[in-house]
């Protein structure tokens, strides 16, 4: 039968026999055993134990014992049984038992100091315990950081570039055309094609940023309308629908007539993108102002055409009613 029987670690089994030591079905010898090194804590206030054994030059280290006094037992009997075995200084919050503390820690002196880089704090363990965790809400802010920062130097470039003196407005300055993997209407042209993925604005809380994407294609600006070639889905969007449009950190949301939500396409490069919008808004509305006094001065030149003819018709419908007198 086992002298001290018990569970270590994530339920790994240790017992110890006169003669030897099983651990999670290793056996040990104790008569190669040179070092024990007990440690006691309180953490959040639950007792635990850690032991440290040396069988030569292999290391056995029991963790996360929550029996205390089967290790002071287990402790005892060894140091009782194996002479040759030395105890060293304990490093936690509970001190060790005073009459076998003074017995070894005299002999030894240099080997009581346990360096300070082997000590277990309860953030070291805390940590241990969750790193998946801190290293993910680490990173998370170190985006949102990285986020802002390029948020506030694109404001004060376009700042910059709107403060700019002898350079005029940038909603005139002609944009080149760019080859599109799409046919185009005729006459019509794309200024703008970058890599773009629709999203959802509004998620559940604590939603994982995989259920906010919706597609992954092509974001295209012609002179006309927005194009978007995804995988799953196309939207095409004529300027004439389009209500609003909101940059935001790291995309561009669209708000048009006959929508019930906004459409967030989410970029690299956002600020550009709703430059090039605006110029082409700017640039349709002139055309659309332009097409609009055109059609009223043709309809003004029509109606004036018509009107002497229209003159002539009448009188001469007078003078063929009126009676011929001699």
């Amino acid at each position: 039968m086992p002298i001290v029987e018990g569970t270590c670690g994530w339920g790994r089994l240790f017992q110890l026999y006169p003669d030897h030591l099983r651990v999670h079905g290793a056996v040990y010898e104790l008569r190669h055993l040179t070092q024990i090194r007990p440690i006691y804590r309180s953490l959040l206030g639950l007792p635990s134990a850690r032991l440290e054994l040396t069988f030569g030059q292999q290391r056995v280290i029991l963790r996360g014992i929550a029996a205390v006094e089967d290790v002071r037992k287990m402790v005892d009997y060894l140091l009782r049984t194996c002479p040759q075995a030395r105890l060293l200084a304990t490093s936690g919050h509970e001190p060790e038992p005073a009459p076998i503390e003074s017995e070894r820690t005299s002999a030894d002196p240099a080997e009581t100091a346990a360096p300070a880089t082997e000590r277990e704090t309860p953030t070291a363990l805390m940590r241990a315990l969750a790193p998946t965790g801190w290293q993910m809400a680490r990173r998370e802010l170190l985006q949102r950081r990285q986020a802002r920062l390029q948020e506030e130097r694109e404001r004060r470039q376009e700042i910059t570039l709107s403060r700019q003196h002898g350079r005029r407005s940038p909603l005139k300055d002609p944009l080149p055309p760019v080859q599109v993997p799409v046919r185009l209407a005729f006459g019509e042209r794309a200024y703008y094609c970058c890599q773009a993925t629709l999203c959802n604005e509004q998620l559940r809380p604590f939603a994982p940023p995989e259920e906010a994407v919706r597609d992954h294609g092509l974001l295209i600006l012609t002179d006309r309308r927005l194009i978007y070639l995804g995988r799953r889905c196309q939207i095409l969007l004529g300027y004439d629908h389009l209500l609003q449009v909101i940059r935001q950190r790291n995309g561009v949301a669209f708000l048009a007539d006959h929508w019930r939500r906004r459409e967030l396409f989410t970029m690299r490069r956002p600020l550009e993108c709703v430059l090039c919008l605006e110029k082409l808004l700017w640039r349709f509305q002139q055309e659309r102002q332009l097409s609009t006094l055109m059609s009223v001065e043709l309809e003004e030149q029509g109606e004036e055409e018509t009107s002497p003819n229209h003159e002539a018709s009448q009188r001469e419908r007078r003078v063929g009613s009126e009676p011929v007198t001699r």
